[in-house]
């Protein structure tokens, strides 16, 4: 007896000597000679290995020419070769067209109350996409409440509007924001600014004048003609057209598939109000100052209490193009942003060097997220969220383009601030960081890739894919309400908030393995915006059944009466929250 207790007490003994000397010298506190932490005591830089590789090649470059940016004629492709210069042109072209002017946002895109397109046998009460003189055109409120209208087509029809956000899309959405009694804004006990942002920030989504005319002209602009779009694509699959294994030729109005032309450009740009900015911490620093734009947020939904009229800042923004048939996806934050690097890093190639210090021989595209010990007994590194990054130097080949364009070189000056907006001159625009680009669901070993935004996916930055997440935009027989496929998938983090899906694409849910094959959703070309799109003449969703041939006599069934709309149309924020109809 005796013996065991002694053994149990130099066991006792052992323990604590071991524990007082990880106390005192914790594991993650070794460094190697040159002062770097140890790969052998901590796991992050190894992850973040994969996160590091340089996106753009070597012969990656592009000039400005007579007032336009102009890529190496080396370079064939630059979507897949050089995604990171190629977003850098996209953010200056963009910025040079006045996205927040000339564009259309969603709820311009996809009307209220959509007329039907104008045909031989329609010619009143119609949208004609060639005229400038649609219904609804002469709206100052919205002119856009029939039929889809583009503002650059009318900037000479009186003094700019303000720009209105209302109802406003928050596609990644998990809860509303909310405030305590004294009007504070309340937030989880989680240190994560770029989540409190996303869930008070006004964002407004705009698609350029291709992307516009393909949905105008095609008859995609309400739900009706976006659920003929699945019926025909259905049809052809299920063989009833007796064309299989061929496929239907998509006619103007008459899509089969949806896709966008090559041209096709779409911004998500992330607003935050003044007073709710300063309240969060955010400061408008005269060395990095912010983008600066009145919004009149006129929400009609349940959006209301948490969005005000005023002016507000530019915080984020991802631009989409399809040069490549998958798109190129590209995500932007302003170089203040809290945690603007945190979870997966920032990878630029093209635009800014990293702040952090590398060696003589290393890459500098990359930023690896902030890290601190846990000062356990068994110590390990772990991420130090929330802090702001700094920024490297601007590479010569994109001051060059900046001023080439005419891009930041002059300070704002706002002489109404009642109708205030950003020019392209703004310097503020060199206040922003590309995050990273994406083009592939995978690397060339199987790695999915990530790519993701502190502030539009905050809370779920650890499994955010852009073209994976788009990839599950889609449409049923009954158009794109309810969700064919959500956002999110049944994973939380440790927090307890919604993840996305990342990776390759289940092809089981688009198509069941019949045979024929059956289609079961549609993808919409990337495309969430049609979640917005409302039924033909203000009608309730469900949108009415389209009239159908009689089984017994052949004869056209009465369409049934439009039935107005008993509440106000729902944001798409909303509707993808409760993935159920309004």
């Amino acid at each position: 007896m005796k013996r065991a207790m002694l053994w149990g007490t130099a066991v006792v003994s052992m323990l604590c000597g071991w524990s007082a000397t990880f106390a005192a010298d914790p594991v993650c506190k070794d460094k190697t000679t040159n002062g770097s932490i140890s790969p052998a005591t901590n796991n992050i830089p190894g992850v973040m290995y994969f996160n590091s590789k340089p996106k753009d090649a070597a012969a990656c470059a592009m000039r400005v020419v007579d007032g336009k940016i102009v890529v190496d004629p080396a370079v064939s492709n630059p979507a897949m070769s050089c995604p990171d210069m190629a977003a850098w042109k996209l953010f200056a072209d963009a910025v040079t067209q006045e996205f927040w002017n000339r564009w259309a946002a969603d709820q311009q895109t996809w009307p209220n109350k959509p007329l039907p397109i104008c045909t031989d046998k329609v010619t009143t009460n119609c949208c004609n996409p060639s005229s400038n003189s649609n219904p609804g055109y002469t709206d100052k409120e919205n002119p856009a409440v029939n039929c889809p209208y583009f503002p650059g087509d009318h900037l000479g029809e009186g003094a700019p509007r303000l720009r209105e956000a209302g109802p406003l899309s928050k596609a990644h959405f998990n809860a509303m924001g909310r405030r305590n009694s004294d009007g504070n804004l309340r937030a989880p006990n989680i240190d994560d600014t770029g989540r409190d942002i996303r869930q008070s920030m006004a964002e407004i989504v705009f698609r350029n004048k291709s992307m516009f005319d393909f949905v105008f002209r095609n008859d995609i602009y309400h739900q009706e003609g976006i659920a003929a779009v699945f019926n025909r694509n259905a049809a052809n699959i299920s063989g009833s057209t007796a064309g299989l294994p061929y496929r239907l030729t998509s006619t103007a109005g008459a899509l089969t598939e949806i896709d966008f032309p090559i041209d096709a450009v779409m911004i998500k740009s992330n607003w935050l109000e003044k007073g709710r900015a300063q309240a969060l911490g955010l400061r408008d620093d005269p060395n990095a100052p912010y983008i600066k734009m009145t919004i009149n947020t006129r929400v009609t939904d349940n959006n209301g209490s948490i969005l005000v009229k005023g002016e507000h800042w530019l915080v984020a923004m991802h631009i989409s193009s399809k040069d490549i048939p998958n798109w190129l996806w590209a995500t932007w934050e302003h170089v203040n942003n809290p945690g603007r690097c945190d979870y997966i890093g920032c990878n630029d190639s093209y635009g800014y060097s990293t702040a952090d210090k590398v060696g003589a021989n290393q890459a500098t595209n990359y930023t690896t997220p902030f890290e601190q010990c846990d000062d356990l007994d068994l110590a390990s590194w772990i991420f130090k969220l929330n802090q702001v990054y700094p920024s490297g130097p601007r590479s010569e080949g994109l001051s060059a383009i900046f001023q080439g364009m005419g891009i930041g070189t002059a300070k704002a000056s706002y002489d109404n601030p009642e109708t205030q907006a950003p020019t392209p001159a703004d310097r503020a625009w060199l206040s922003y960081r590309l995050k990273g680009s994406q083009t592939e669901f995978t690397d060339s070993t199987g790695g999915t890739t990530l790519l993701g935004n502190s502030v539009t996916e905050g809370g779920f930055m650890q499994t955010s894919s852009c073209i994976t997440c788009h990839a599950r935009a889609g449409t049923t027989a009954k158009g794109t309400i309810p969700l064919a496929l959500g956002v999110f998938v049944n994973s939380l983090n440790e927090t307890g908030y919604l993840q996305s899906e990342n990776g390759t694409p289940d092809p089981n849910l688009y198509y069941a393995s019949n045979q024929p094959p059956a289609l079961t959703v549609l993808q919409t070309d990337f495309v969430w915006g049609f979640l917005t799109a409302n039924c033909l003449n203000g009608a309730s969703l469900p949108c009415p059944v389209p009239p159908a041939a009689d089984s017994a006599n052949g004869a056209k069934k009465a369409s049934p009466k439009a039935a107005p709309a008993v509440q106000p149309a729902r944001s798409a924020r909303e509707r993808i929250h409760t993935g159920t109809l309004p």
